[in-house]
């Protein structure tokens, strides 16, 4: 069946068309405007309409280069239905350097947004009425945070049974279930019946090509599975094991951080994780050991770091063997 036109920003796309669009976000004080980028390829025939986007806090390279990489491999003839693809949602935190508003509230906070509320909630509200009420299927793609290195991993929430389906499908090492709570944008996603995925890996303003491309195939593999490509069914080369939850351990001191685990490396409670260190004597030392068994998939990876600080996330599974079994045949199918 033959697509329809689409109608995006005012603007009219006709099936068989790639269209690069800008989005104008509300002014700020300097009166400068701001535009966020719209990258639409709209097939010829019919089919889903899925969203792939990144840059919610502004500092998430790797999802840049994602987003641009795949636009730049898909032919709008070879398709059916539709991927709208946004590499930077939040552009005022990627040009100002700050995870902030305007109006001084984190992005992520803000949805479903309001038209005449705060800068984040006007932002958030166009992006809800605009795009994710057009899209069938939500990807968004995230790094950790800056000195925070993410083995990669897919979020979503595993009583939705499509969701879990496309997380499977991405292949990455690691499937780890989400809660609604404290997550405006995916209770948004969840009200309207749009699964949403959300591929984490890497750290924020560096790129790792070999999670970008990690990336890249995963959004593929997303694509084929739902017969936006016709006559290509991702092939699970690996299976991915599933994680009900996983923290990151905080630091009780501040000090030089002397590492004893790696991602991807099996812990069980009470293993040292780590030494915290006084830089200014030798003689001041605390070993820090993991509260629970589990896989490390998140890392903090400056040496200096301060009481509070993030330090190592831990993944929890059932069968921890299992998983760590999994991640290196993960790991040395990447090495290939």
């Amino acid at each position: 069946m033959k697509n329809l036109p689409l109608s995006i920003c005012e603007e009219l796309i006709q099936p068989g068309e790639k269209a690069n669009l800008a989005l104008q976000m509300p002014d700020v004080y300097s009166c400068a405007p701001l535009y966020m980028p719209i990258k639409v390829i709209h097939g010829t025939q019919s089919g889903p309409c899925m969203l792939v986007f990144s840059g919610l806090n502004g500092d998430e390279m790797n999802g840049i280069e994602i987003v641009n990489r795949l636009i730049e491999s898909i032919d709008a003839n070879q398709i059916n239905g539709t991927i709208i693809a946004v590499p930077v949602l939040n552009v005022y935190s990627l040009t100002h350097n700050t995870q902030s508003s305007p109006s001084g509230e984190p992005l992520a906070t803000c949805f479903p947004g309001n038209e005449d509320g705060t800068y984040g909630e006007r932002i958030a509200h166009i992006f809800t009425q605009e795009l994710i009420k057009k899209a069938d299927i939500c990807v968004e793609l995230q790094t950790g945070a800056l000195n925070h290195n993410i083995l990669p991993q897919v979020y979503c929430n595993l009583e939705n049974t499509q969701a879990r389906r496309l997380a499977r499908t991405f292949q990455a090492p690691v499937i780890t279930n989400v809660s609604l709570e404290d997550n405006k944008l995916r209770q948004v996603t969840e009200d309207l019946g749009i699964p949403l995925i959300v591929y984490q890996a890497g750290e924020a303003m560096r790129f790792d090509q070999a999670a970008i491309q990690l990336g890249v195939d995963g959004v593929i593999n997303m694509i084929r599975a739902t017969d936006m490509a016709p006559g290509s069914t991702p092939h699970e080369d690996f299976a991915p094991v599933f994680s009900q939850d996983d923290d990151w351990v905080i630091a009780h001191r501040g000090g030089i951080l002397h590492t004893h685990v790696e991602l991807g490396q099996k812990v069980k409670a009470g293993d040292a994780l780590w030494v915290i260190a006084d830089p200014f004597s030798s003689d001041i030392a605390e070993t820090v050991n993991a509260h629970v068994d589990g896989i490390v998939v998140g890392i903090n990876t400056t040496p200096l770091i301060h009481e509070g600080s993030s330090t190592y996330k831990i993944a929890s599974f059932i069968d921890v063997s299992r998983a760590e079994d999994a991640i290196e045949s993960w790991e040395e199918q990447q090495s290939e």
